[in-house]
């Protein structure tokens, strides 16, 4: 008997899967498979609008957001450890006048140009700045943001609150920043949180308390002044609480079966 040596018919081929695909159909269900994984991904990572999906790029944008300003909920955490969630409460209005409206401490000298208010001290008391009164109540809490910058140098340039009791032998509460001369602006934030009912002031100072008085000249933009809602959150862990959970609901519905 002679074997004659020939190529495989194509159905020999076709069911010989480690030769690769033959068929079209093979072919199109493979590359159709990879486009929807690959779909699938992108949903995942950059959000679906068409399923409300936000996406691991989103949410971590959101997580980022409401951490570094309070203006976006948290997307989605797994920490298990206890924290707490700031948020800046928009539905109330601060009373406080513009920058341009707020009365000077100990001389200080403002002049507007633009969006930019300029505060000099000559150096002769302290502390010197800009100061706007607020009656407050036991608990609240105010959020301060500006971006201030100077031409001279600002070492002991400060803002926050000078006359506000924090107990009942100390009063004042101000967060100091040391002003790097000719540099950009820098922004700046404080959060002021109230035990008692009474009027304090708001201040932005060019100077408290320096080792040094001179003479001294700061700029203030984009002053922002906001109720703080804080809250006490702890997240479940997905591993260690949330899932072992529904896998005990999901073993007891089966045994009611």
């Amino acid at each position: 008997m002679i074997i004659e040596k020939k190529h495989k018919p194509s159905f020999h081929k076709a069911n010989a899967r480690y030769r690769g695909v033959t068929e079209h159909s093979q072919y199109t269900n493979f590359v159709l498979e990879s486009a929807h994984d690959l779909l699938k991904l992108a949903h995942i990572t950059t959000g679906n609008r068409a399923t409300s999906i936000d996406g691991h790029e989103k949410e971590l944008h959101k997580n980022f957001v409401s951490i570094m300003t309070g203006d976006e909920e948290v997307g989605k955490s797994n920490l298990f450890t206890a924290s707490t969630l700031q948020k800046i409460d928009r539905t109330r209005i601060v009373q406080i006048p513009e920058l341009m409206n707020w009365s000077p401490l100990n001389g200080c000298t403002m002049t507007q140009s633009g969006r930019i208010s300029s505060m000099s001290s000559n150096g002769l008391k302290d502390p010197v700045g800009m100061y706007s009164n607020l009656y407050v109540e036991p608990g609240e809490k105010l959020y301060i943001r500006l971006k201030v910058r100077s031409n001279t140098g600002a070492v002991d340039f400060s803002f926050g609150s000078v006359n506000m009791r924090v107990s009942p032998d100390t009063n004042g509460d101000t967060k100091k920043v040391a002003i790097e001369k000719n540099q950009d602006f820098i922004t700046v934030d404080y959060i002021l949180r109230f035990q008692y009912a009474e009027s304090v002031s708001i201040n932005i100072n060019v100077h408290e308390q320096p080792d040094m008085l001179q003479p001294t000249e700061i700029e203030v933009k984009d002053l922002e002044i906001y109720y703080l809602e804080e809250s006490p959150i702890q997240v479940a862990s997905f591993d260690e609480v949330i899932k072992p959970g529904l896998d005990q609901l999901e073993e007891d519905i089966n045994s009611i079966r």
